[in-house]
């Protein structure tokens, strides 16, 4: 039998557990609102923010949630959304149309073709083997090679891949230099007489610059650390893409004639030639948070009621045919959120998470998102016990914008929906990062 002060002592002690597990689960509404003001991240930012519980329906929280906000890359969750509604279940590598001895073939917006990141081998293997003529039609589309907004120097970005109607590459170049041979790989090894060896460098880092209007580039390959291992860095670089391009490097490749058709298909009567699951591409599009993938996809969704594709028509059916019953209309004007004309309410983003977590399901839906400390753009944020995800979550960012928005998994079993859109800060976006870290830990011990 315990003596009168080991009850004490023990009394105390579950008081003291009773205290901490109800200071965890007091973490409601005006504990959020204080770290929302007062954590380092969100000083002097404009933040917005929403909680809530799809199992009751209600809203835990919010701040400034029908203000409208820059959505950065979380405009890709309007983009996947887009592609669930209009696209097959498969992607829709090309169409063609056989005439006589003739191959007659036009792109769908497909950007997978030869795409080093994604092995797709259904429309090389597909023409590679036909043994009639070749000829390309150049379809119609109404999309400049850049979108609306986008920042006129980030073409020598990777992140920058010009839209087209048949990307090949990933309109794109890879470079390999290495630090420790002095030797530089590029792949597609058609653009190697392009490149020049920056003979002032400018420090001993290593760098590839394109020429603004032309595919030109000069590089420079930066000097070997302290390590014996072989150093190699990899750098990835748009080229300027035009059908005359697109034309010659297909037929390099194929080791054949491509040739141009100028007449005019029987759009009508065209076959399409299906490759990987549709799922491929919106992983892609939303775990590495791939731009390009981004665009072609609204582009390849437009595709599917006209000859001609464009970014404008996909969203345009989307606001008149899906987003009717919607509170805030959207400012959406492209697929990637490169553009700072996107714009758009926190209360809109839960709403298109709830619609997804419904349309979607669980189980596919965090498979294809981000997961936190294990996947994509935040597996070095938001770790869970035992390496097991408790965030599931789109990031966006642009210079001073971050973004995050997605499902959080609680201790208690709870599946909350959550948003944050923080715009106008002056400090470092890890330190934004930090701050939501501390608030998405809380609300996972709290509810």
């Amino acid at each position: 039998m315990k003596s009168r002060p080991q009850l004490l002592v023990l009394c105390i002690l579950l008081f003291v557990i009773s205290l901490q597990l109800n200071a965890q689960k007091r973490y409601k509404k005006k504990h959020i609102l204080k770290d929302l003001k007062e954590l380092d991240g969100f000083k002097q930012s404009y933040v917005g923010f929403a909680l809530y519980d799809p199992e009751t329906g209600k809203t835990l929280a919010c701040q400034n949630d029908s203000k409208y906000m820059t959505p950065a890359s979380n405009t890709k969750l309007f983009t996947f959304y887009a592609g669930i509604k209009f696209l097959d279940k498969a992607v829709p590598a090309l169409q063609y149309q056989i005439k006589g001895d003739s191959l007659i073939f036009w792109g769908t917006g497909n950007p997978l073709f030869l795409h080093p990141a994604v092995e797709d081998k259904a429309a090389l293997d597909f023409l590679s083997a036909r043994s009639e003529k070749l000829f390309y039609w150049k379809r119609p589309i109404l999309d400049d090679r850049f979108g609306p907004g986008w920042g006129w120097d980030d073409y020598n970005g990777y992140y920058s891949a010009e839209k087209a109607v048949f990307p090949i590459y990933g309109n794109s170049i890879t470079t390999l230099l290495n630090r420790t041979k002095k030797n530089i790989v590029v792949e597609p090894d058609y653009f190697k007489p392009n490149f020049s060896e920056n003979p002032n460098p400018l420090d001993n880092r290593s760098r590839v610059n394109r020429a603004e209007d032309e595919n030109d580039f000069v590089y420079q390959i930066g000097e070997p650390g302290d390590t014996d291992e072989e150093e190699i860095d990899t750098l990835t670089r748009p080229f300027l893409y035009s059908d005359n391009l697109f034309i010659e490097l297909l037929s390099d490749t194929l080791n054949r004639a491509v040739n141009f058709y100028h007449g005019l298909p029987q759009i009508s009567a065209a076959r399409t030639l299906y490759s990987l699951p549709t799922d491929t591409l919106y992983k892609h599009m939303l775990q590495p948070s791939d731009n390009l993938f981004a665009e072609q996809i609204l582009l390849m969704a437009s595709g599917m009621k006209s000859d001609t594709l464009s970014t404008m028509a996909t969203i345009n059916q989307m606001k008149d045919e899906v987003f009717t019953d919607w509170t805030d209309d959207a400012a959406w004007v492209d697929g990637s959120g490169l553009s700072r004309y996107n714009m758009f309410t926190p209360r809109t983003m839960i709403k298109l998470l709830r619609t997804l977590r419904e349309e979607v399901g669980e189980e596919r839906l965090f498979e294809l998102l981000p997961a936190g400390g294990k996947s994509g753009t935040i597996r070095n944020w938001y770790a869970g016990d035992n390496g097991e995800p408790y965030v599931f979550a789109k990031t966006g960012t642009l210079s001073n914008n971050h973004t995050l928005s997605g499902y959080i998994k609680t201790d208690s079993g709870k599946t909350l929906i959550f948003t944050f859109m923080v715009n106008h800060y002056n400090h470092s976006t890890n330190k934004v990062r930090e701050s939501m870290s501390v608030v998405l830990s809380k609300i996972r011990k709290g509810y």
